[in-house]
C-alpha cells in the first residue's frame, strides 16, 4: 500500500487502422519466442492468441511486429475491442514519442476510429477492458503532450488499483510513470516507486517481458546498474524472436564495463532484425540500425578495429542495395552518417 501511495504522490509532484497493410509473415506465432503473460480478454479464441501476441510484442517496443498481431485480432474478431486498444498503444513509443510526432496524430486517428465502432455498438469490453480503453483515450486526448502523458499514468494507475490481480494493468501503470517529464532514473524515490511494482510482479512470472523489459530501463543508470543485471541475463534468453530484446542487456553491460557481451548482445540484435526484415519483406530501413550503433561503439571499445571495419562495408552494401531496390530510405542516411562520422573519428586512418 506504501508503494501505491507513493506512485500518487509521484504523479502530482510530476504534475507541477484495419486498413492498413499487414505484412505477411512466414514467421509463426509458435515460433515468434517473447515470453509469456496472462491477460484474458474477451475477444474469441483465435483473436485472444493475437492479441496476446500482439502484448508480449509491445512489451519489447517491437511496435510494428505487434501491430500487425492486433490488426489480425480484429480481422479475425471485429468486435474486438482490445484489439483497437492494442493497435493504439503500438503508437505510444513509450521513451521516444514526443510533441508534434506523427505516432501522436496515428495513435489518435486508431483512437477514434475505435471510438466511432463503439458509438455504432460495435465493440464489445468487460468493465476492467472499459478502463483499459479510457486510459488509451486519455493518452491520445487533444490536450498537451505533458497532460496527455500525466492523465494517461494517472488512469492506468486506477485500473490497476481497482483491478490489483491484472498484472498487466500494473505494468502498464509503471511504463506510464517512467515516461512522465520529469522522471528520473537517479533519483532513488522515482526508482524504487516503479522497481518495487515491477520487482514484485519478477518473482511470479521471470518470463514477462514487460517486467524485464521495463526494471532494465529503470535500472540503466550507473548508481543502480548491477540490480539489474539478473533482469539483462534474463531478458534475452525469455525473448529471442525481438531484436530490442536482444540489445537491451547492453544497457546494463556497459555500466558494468562488460563490452564484450554489450557486443554479443548487439551481434544478435542486429541479425535477429535482418531475419524479420526478410522474412515479413519489409524495406531494408526497418532493421535495427541503433543495435549497429551500439555494437560499433563496443567494437572500437575493445580495438575489433576489423570488426568495426566489417560493419562500415555492411552500412555500404545495405546503401547500395536500397538504390538497387527503389527503397525508400527511412532514417538510413542519418544513421549512416553518424555511424561513419565515429568511425572515422575512433579508427586511425579510418
Amino acid at each position: 500500500m506504501i508503494v501505491r501511495v507513493i506512485f500518487l504522490f509521484f504523479i502530482v509532484v510530476l504534475g507541477v487502422g484495419i486498413g492498413q497493410a499487414v505484412f505477411a509473415q512466414t514467421i509463426t506465432n509458435e515460433n515468434l519466442v517473447l515470453g509469456s503473460l496472462d491477460f484474458p480478454t474477451s475477444g474469441s479464441e483465435e483473436a485472444q492468441e493475437e492479441f496476446v501476441v500482439g502484448v508480449l510484442a509491445l512489451h519489447s517496443f517491437w511496435y510494428e511486429e505487434a501491430r500487425d498481431h492486433f490488426i489480425q485480432a480484429q480481422v479475425l474478431d471485429s468486435g474486438f475491442g482490445m484489439a483497437y486498444w492494442g493497435e493504439a498503444m503500438t503508437y505510444d513509443n513509450a521513451f521516444r514519442t514526443a510533441q508534434g510526432n506523427e505516432n501522436e496524430e496515428l495513435g489518435a486517428a486508431v483512437v477514434a476510429r475505435m471510438d466511432q465502432l463503439d458509438f455504432e455498438g460495435k465493440l464489445t469490453w468487460t468493465e476492467r477492458e472499459q478502463g483499459y480503453a479510457n486510459a488509451v483515450r486519455w493518452r491520445f486526448a487533444a490536450t498537451s503532450f505533458e497532460v496527455r502523458r500525466r492523465d494517461y499514468a494517472e488512469a492506468m494507475e486506477q485500473l490497476s488499483l481497482r483491478y490489483p490481480e491484472d498484472n498487466e494493468a500494473t505494468v502498464f501503470a509503471a511504463l506510464a510513470l517512467m515516461a512522465l517529464p520529469g522522471f528520473d532514473r537517479e533519483n532513488p524515490l522515482h526508482t524504487v516507486t516503479v522497481a518495487s511494482r515491477l520487482e514484485e510482479i519478477y518473482e511470479r512470472n521471470q518470463e514477462h517481458p514487460g517486467v524485464l523489459h521495463y526494471l532494465i530501463h529503470v535500472y540503466d543508470t550507473e548508481t543502480f546498474a548491477l540490480m539489474g543485471l539478473r533482469q539483462a541475463r534474463r531478458y534475452a534468453e525469455i525473448a529471442p524472436a525481438s531484436s530490442h530484446a536482444l540489445h537491451m542487456p547492453s544497457h546494463i553491460f556497459r555500466f558494468l564495463g562488460m563490452w564484450s557481451e554489450v557486443a554479443a548482445s548487439n551481434e544478435d540484435a542486429y541479425q535477429a532484425s535482418v531475419r524479420w526484415q526478410d522474412h515479413t519483406g519489409r524495406p531494408l530501413h526497418a532493421r535495427d540500425f541503433h543495435a549497429l550503433d551500439w555494437l560499433l561503439d563496443a567494437y572500437l571499445r575493445l580495438s575489433r578495429f576489423e570488426d568495426a571495419k566489417r560493419l562500415m562495408d555492411e552500412l555500404d552494401k545495405i546503401e547500395l542495395e536500397i538504390r538497387r531496390r527503389g527503397e525508400e530510405w527511412g532514417e538510413f542516411p542519418n544513421i549512416a552518417g553518424q555511424l561513419r562520422e565515429y568511425y572515422r573519428g575512433a579508427v586511425p586512418g579510418g
